[in-house]
């Protein structure tokens, strides 16, 4: 334990995030031993910042205005295999020292970022119905928008003339606070005048229906995935607008390794490079297995022993909860993406993150030991021996004053084409004063998931019934949810919460029993024994090897 706490002193954020280090400043990348692969990409970038006429150089400055300056940022794009395939620079200005209301507006800072549940939901469709994927992405996008302020720039750092002139700006550049914005609005109306409709429950997702052929687009920043049954023709309209780099059919997605199987039907979503670079810098990839993620039987609420217990808790207090905190980052990455069976154990111990004690750097480890074990197991959609049903599957389920203060966890988790869509451990905010209050306030936060989706899909086209079944092992919760006349039961319970009764009494949404050995929400709720965790992780989507 002492060797693993050493390690983590030691390492750097990169290191820490499961990222290889990187560059800092432009000389110590071409003093580098891959300097001459560096001058490349940063030789090709100005290149490209000068056609496009991204400054002009001048030697008058606004009144009262101040240059920002610049640093380069340099990145290594890789394969599915973590193999190195290309060098890139990009020259990034620093936008923290922009002024509101002068250097930018405060309400125009939004950049585009899909939601993971309308990826993984696309994910979904395209297993169901066979359609062709293909990633792509824009060529210095930020670079398309003008820029309406006056906005002044130090040349480039480790390329400057020598003059003293600085650059008047005249495109977004990345960096800038309003770049992504900018980039937004130029992307929004190309891809309107192309015929595509922004979806109202994820304005970074576009679909276009012309006759049969169907198309979703989903966008992050400067990153573009297509699910279609027609992609050339997509490919061919976006290049009518952007200069478009066509990556082909994703195998990494985000750091995310995806695979599909034609025979099988099957599109599957991993994290295997990501989970052993983090084993690589944490020391831990000789670590023996655990076949949980979270001890059961462990109270991580107790006070430690007096003594050395004592003494190694102060220690790590001195040495930093920041570590801690990015520790618990890298591991949440892969619990929001393609391992729902973490996520109780990351949110549980993310609640000690301002004083963690050797006890919850113990739990930590554990995590790490038990994805080993797990690092080829993948969110799994799709599969050729069964006759899918576009209809969402959702469970939830609560576990009542499991905390120190008293307060309940809730969990959900919902299913589509057999794998999960969305999922979530969280705190409840206030004391429940009984078990089926606990799981009442968890249906009601899972009924805005549930209204969302919904929505998602009927602007996709994709029928839903006309009530969507929540899941949940408590009679009282769903009795109280069908009959709320019933004063004495619910007389404390905050009006708000009412809301999940009027979605029952409309009919958006029904309450039904499901025994608690089949709740897959109990897995996002506490830790469980082996058997049940491994039957549950299971359920929530294959997570074959």
């Amino acid at each position: 334990m002492e060797d693993f706490l050493e390690k983590l002193m030691e390492m750097s954020f990169e290191a820490i995030s499961g990222v290889e280090k990187m560059p800092r400043t432009a000389w110590e990348a071409l003093e580098s031993a891959e300097g001459e692969q560096w001058g490349m990409a940063m030789d090709e970038e100005l290149v490209r910042l000068r056609e496009m006429g991204t400054w002009e150089l001048t030697e008058d400055m606004l009144e009262g205005r101040v240059p920002i300056s610049n640093r380069w940022v340099f990145t290594k794009k890789k394969d599915e295999h973590g193999n190195t395939i290309r060098y890139k620079a990009r020259l990034v200005a620093q936008g923290f020292s922009q002024k509101p209301g002068t250097d930018y507006s405060n309400n125009s800072t939004f950049a585009s970022v899909m939601q993971f549940e309308s990826l993984h939901m696309a994910f979904g469709i395209a297993a169901i119905n066979g359609w062709d994927m293909r990633q792509m992405d824009v060529k210095t996008a930020y670079l398309n928008g003008y820029l309406e302020e006056e906005i002044y720039m130090l040349q480039p750092a480790g390329f400057d003339d020598g003059t003293g002139r600085i650059c008047h700006l005249k495109r977004s550049l990345y960096g800038l606070k309003q770049a992504g914005n900018i980039w937004n609005k130029v992307w929004n109306k190309a891809i309107e005048e192309l015929g595509y409709e922004k979806l109202k429950s994820d304005y970074c997702c576009f679909i276009q229906c012309k006759g049969e052929d169907f198309s979703i687009l989903l966008v992050w920043v400067d990153n573009l995935i297509n699910f279609s049954n027609d992609t050339d023709r997509v490919e061919q309209e976006l290049k009518t607008k952007f200069e478009i780099n066509i990556i082909g059919e994703p195998s990494i997605l985000l750091g995310m390794k995806i695979n599909r199987d034609e025979e099988k039907k099957t599109i599957s979503l991993s994290q295997t490079h990501y989970i052993d670079s983090l084993l690589e810098h944490f020391g831990l990839a000789n670590a023996n297995m655990v076949s949980t993620p979270m001890d059961p039987n462990v109270n991580l609420d107790e006070e430690e022993d007096e003594g050395k217990g004592e003494k190694e808790g102060k220690d790590m207090d001195e040495r930093g909860p920041e570590t801690y905190a990015t520790t618990i980052g890298s591991l949440m990455y892969a619990a929001l993406t393609t391992h729902p069976d973490i996520t109780y154990a990351v949110q549980r111990l993310a609640q000690f993150t301002k004083n963690p004690r050797p006890k919850h750097w113990t739990a930590v480890k554990r995590i790490f030991r038990y994805l080993k074990g797990t690092r080829t197991h993948a969110l799994t959609y799709g599969g050729s021996n069964q006759t899918w049903t576009t209809e969402l599957t959702i469970f939830c389920d609560a576990d009542w004053a499991s905390n120190a203060d008293r307060k309940s966890t809730s969990g959900y988790v919902m299913l589509f084409a057999g794998g999960a869509v969305a999922w979530s451990a969280k705190k409840q905010s206030t004391i429940a004063l009984s078990m089926a209050k606990a799981e009442y306030i968890t249906a009601t936060h899972v009924a805005k998931q549930v209204l969302w989706h919904r929505t998602f899909c009927e602007e996709l086209g994709i029928p839903q019934p006309t009530t969507s079944t929540i899941f949940c092992d408590n009679q009282a919760a769903i009795v109280i949810a069908h009959h709320p006349e019933f004063h004495a039961h619910t007389k404390h319970i905050d009006i708000a919460l009412h809301f999940l009764c009027n979605l029952v009494e409309s009919g958006t949404i029904d309450i039904v029993y499901v025994p608690s050995c089949e709740n897959l929400a109990d897995l996002l709720t506490k830790g469980l024994a082996r058997v049940l965790h491994s039957e549950l992780t299971h359920g929530v989507g294959g997570m074959l090897k």
